[in-house]
């Protein structure tokens, strides 16, 4: 009778099994198999083989180059969430006194695109060098989204601050939460002024995992 060990339930043959080794290999292999890290070329081949996942399974995707873990609540989700970090030198500005995506003069898209870690819980840090035309306060935020759907709003209160008209190099870091993990969130820069015209260059935006 086949035995199984203790730990992982690997089941290995008993002095008075029948000495048949292809079968107790074969039983061994399909037992360690599930428990290996899984190799795919993407998540549709990836669920295309994998039909019933048990939580605890690895699976490494070739696209997009990740690991991936079978969580409790019965979802694909990253093993971590590597920093997500964009940039742009370009110069812009803006007179608008609520909050915009776009800047006069710089004309990328300044958005970035992550995967919520595990625990649903993430890190933005926002920060750029810029002032005013005029003497008022001059914000820099994001809106976050999944899909069309807005998570987190810019708002004065998530914002790098800056007031009067020296240029100022300036930064805000703050946490994202109820995040659904796996799933993919978009963070675009978001911008207003309340007074004259602000300018910003050297702007950022970089994810975090909060774990």
């Amino acid at each position: 009778m086949v035995a199984l060990t203790p730990l992982g339930n690997l089941p290995y043959p008993q002095p008075a099994d029948n000495a048949d080794i292809p079968v107790h290999l074969q039983s061994l292999a399909e037992a360690v198999d599930g428990r290996t890290v899984l190799r795919f070329a993407d998540a549709a081949a990836r669920d295309a083989k994998v039909t019933d996942p048990i939580p605890g399974m690895i699976a490494w995707l070739n696209n997009p180059g990740r690991h991936y873990y079978f969580t409790a609540a019965k979802q694909w989700a990253p093993l971590s969430l590597g920093p997500v970090y964009w940039s742009s030198t370009l110069t812009g500005t803006t007179t608008s006194t609520a909050y915009v995506e776009t800047l006069t003069g710089a004309t990328d898209p300044f958005t970035i695109t992550f995967i919520a870690p595990p625990y649903g819980t993430a890190v933005l840090t926002v920060g750029a060098r810029f002032n005013n035309s005029a003497a008022g306060l001059a914000y820099f935020s994001a809106n976050v989204k999944q899909g069309t759907r807005v998570v987190s709003a810019a708002s004065d209160a998530r914002a790098a601050l800056v007031g009067g008209t020296n240029q100022v190099t300036a930064s805000m870091q703050y946490p994202l939460s109820g995040l659904t993990p796996g799933a993919a969130y978009t963070v675009t820069g978001a911008y207003r002024t309340t007074a004259g015209t602000l300018t910003l260059s050297n702007r950022y935006l970089t994810i975090t995992s909060l774990i």
